[in-house]
Formats: C-alpha cells, structure tokens, sequence
C-alpha cells in the first residue's frame, strides 16, 4: 500500500454515544465519540475533520494521500498549498507527500450562528472564557477534547476525571462543556504536544454544523511564535490557525498578547470566575493539582508574585507548597532563560521581594552549572524525585 484513502466517514449509536468512524483504507481509522445531544452539531457532509488528521498521518508515514470525500474547498486548497510546508518545518521527521482531493467543495448547508473554545480549567482556557464574557460574545459551547493530553496509562479514567474538574469549574458560565473522545492518540507515532493544535481543531471541525466560529486558546507570548523546528505545534498558533478555515467555521487565536501575570490577574478579579483552577500535567487519580510539575510550580509562584494567596490555597496544597516554595523558586529561576513564561514570573518576584531573595538567585545560578554538568542518569533521577527543580 503507498497510500491512504479517505473514503468518508460514517455515524453510529452506543447507548447515549454517538460515535462518528473514518471510512478509510491504507491505515487505521480515527474515530471521535461524543454525548447524543450534541448529535445536531456534528458535520455529516464532509470529511473536514478526518482530513487534517490524515494529512499528518500520512506525513507520519510516508504515504500519499487521497481524499474520495467531500471536503472544504478552502481547507483544501490551504492543506495542499501551505500547511503540508508548515508540518514540515514543525517536524523535519515528516515526509513531503503527495494529496489528491476529489471532492472539494465551496457551498455547504448553513452551520449555527454560535461561538466555541476549548476549556480545561487552566489559566489560557479561564482567560479566553472570560475575556468574550468581559466582551459582551459569550461562548455558546466549551470542548473538552481526548487527542493524547490525557496521557497512555488509564486514560478513560483520567479524561473523565479531568472532565468532571473542568465541568465543575465552568459551572459559573452556564453553558456546556462538550466531551469529545478520540482514538487519535493511540495510531498516531509522534507525541500529544508535537501535534496537539490539529487534534483539537479536528474535534471542532467535527462540529462544525453547529459553530461559526473557534477560539483557541494561546499559550506563547509573542515573541516566542513562529513556523519553525520545535516540539510544540502551538508556536505556530496565529499562522496556522487562519489557514484551518472552511467556509462554514473560522478559527481565531487569543490570548498571546497577554503574559502569565496578566492573565491570573485578570481572572482572578472576574466575578464569573469560580475560583477553580487546575493546570496540573500529572495523571495520577484521583485528579488534583499535584503542587510540584513544572505547570502547578509556575502559577504557584506566580499567583504568590500577585498577592493571591486564597486562590494559592483554595487550589494547591499550602503546606505542601511552604515546605518546596524557596527550591521551586531556585528551579524556575535556573530555567528562566529558556522560557519567557518563567522570566516573566521570575521578575514578578524580584519586584515584589528585591533583596530577600538575593541567595535564591544565587542558588538559582549554582543550579543551573550544575544542571548542564550533571551524569544524565543522575539528571533523570533527580527530575523524577524533585520536579520542581526543573
């Protein structure tokens, strides 16, 4: 076989799951599954959604591609012409392959005049949430997506967990968090992050019928953005995100004008904010913020920086975090430079204590040599005892 044919896709119901599978040959086929109720939203006339997965699977694997269904005209013409290029600038691991559209098409039933985002809890989601909200335009929907963020290991039951945490925290919006399952994880070879902004569209583009209009949420600032190597898609937010555009649903990115700080501020003084946040990337059960990778670290430190110790509390384990806070101090400084996200904290900190945390920058330097000359063995034990160092 030297390609893979998508066919079209067809939709069946488990129970009070729908469940929408890629007719496809040449390769696996990708499914998405999602409540019943949402059935009305889910695009049914083209292949939108599987096509961009395929493109990168097909990239993955060397194979040409050939789309037999109907598919958007736009999306189409921006695949063939400018994000193949893209992928392969991300991720020189990639083939250049060729795709053959045979349906493409520019005229497409009406989709609902409404608005979705993704939502996690996280401080991107919670400032893209209530920023529109800030704004008058109020999302109708959040996606709650399964594309690999979930991780390998008993994932129905972390995404369900992880679920439940998102809902809860969204409860002040009033609108619905939409779960949507997938297997792209498990056939795909490279990992969650290095193709993370195409699961998550994908799942949007699935409902298109029902939106007009994406946001997703940024989580670069500026200046680290651009179409480059790297291991993270998301870089690559504003240029790629534009080009993912169909006739019926547009994608925008929001957010990357805003730093860490900003962001917690802004949240933390919104009335519509539930006071719930969770950021944390472990995966243990029962689901919570763990107080020590290097994302809870980050907004640990960061909502101290600002002075919001109740939001500190309410969502970490104070004690916890008193016990590691001068060595998650000595960790984020030591890794700063490889990151605006930290620097920005890191200054938020030698403003508010100046002098008083004179030694841990210091330490944080010491740290550092000491990173760069360490055994790696010895590196990789330290990193999975003491992550806040990291």
């Amino acid at each position: 076989m030297t390609e893979i044919c998508l066919k079209g896709s067809t939709l069946t119901q488990t129970g009070q799951k729908i469940r929408v599978l890629a007719v496809v040959e040449g390769c696996e086929a990708l499914w998405f599954e999602l409540d019943k109720q949402f059935q009305p939203m889910i695009d049914t006339e083209s292949v939108d959604a599987f096509f961009i997965l395929y493109t990168w699977l097909a990239m993955e694997r060397g194979l040409n591609l050939r789309i037999e269904g109907k598919v958007s005209s736009q999306l189409a013409n921006a695949v063939t012409q400018d994000i193949q290029k893209m992928f392969l600038a991300l991720c020189p691991r990639l083939h250049e392959i060729d795709i053959e559209v045979l349906n493409p098409e520019s005229f497409w039933p009406e989709s609902a005049e409404a608005s979705a985002t993704g939502f996690s809890g996280g401080v991107d989601s919670w400032y893209t949430a209530l920023q529109a909200a800030d704004n008058g335009t109020p999302y109708a929907y959040y996606l709650f997506a399964n594309t690999g963020q979930h991780g390998k290991d008993n994932v129905e039951e972390v995404f369900a967990q992880r679920f439940a945490v998102a809902e809860s925290a969204l409860r002040t919006m009033g609108k619905p968090l939409i779960a949507v399952d997938s297997n792209i994880d498990g056939v795909f070879r490279e990992r969650f992050q290095q193709r993370d902004v195409i699961g998550n569209i994908a799942c949007a583009l699935l409902l298109q019928q029902g939106i007009s209009r994406y946001d997703y949420s940024s989580s670069y600032a500026p200046e680290d953005l651009g179409v480059f190597e790297h291991y993270d898609m998301s870089i690559m937010d504003p240029y790629l995100l534009p080009l993912l555009n169909t006739e019926r649903v547009r994608f925008f990115s929001i957010g990357d004008e805003a730093g860490r700080i900003e962001k917690l501020e802004f949240i933390s003084s919104r009335d519509l904010f539930s006071n719930e946040i969770y950021v944390c990337i472990e995966k243990a059960v029962p689901i919570k913020n763990c107080g020590y990778c290097f994302k809870c670290r980050r907004t640990q430190l960061a909502l101290e920086s600002i002075d919001r110790m109740t939001l500190l509390k309410n969502n970490f384990d104070f004690d916890f975090y008193k016990k590691i806070r001068l060595g998650s101090m000595v960790g984020l400084f030591s890794s700063a430079d490889k990151s605006n996200l930290d620097l920005e904290i890191k200054s938020a900190l030698i403003k508010k204590y100046g002098f008083n945390i004179f030694f841990v920058r210091v330490f944080s330097v010491l740290w550092s040599l000491t990173k760069k000359l360490m055994p790696e063995g010895v590196r990789w034990r330290a990193e999975q005892k003491f992550p806040y160092l990291w």
